[in-house]
């Protein structure tokens, strides 16, 4: 039974350090955030073409 155990942690070690690795990927990621004032952004850009 202590093989069995020990097969899992490695098993859940392994699948929490890959999960890890992809959430510090997507942090690094750049994008386009939903939640973000974009209305600002807009009339800024707005202002420079009328110029």
């Amino acid at each position: 039974m202590s093989e069995f155990t020990d097969k899992i942690k490695e098993k859940a070690e392994a699948v929490s350090a890959a999960i890890d690795n992809e959430l510090t990927v997507l942090e690094g990621a750049g994008g386009d955030d939903p939640l973000a004032d974009h209305e600002a952004k807009k009339a800024a850009e707005k202002a420079d073409d009328s110029e």
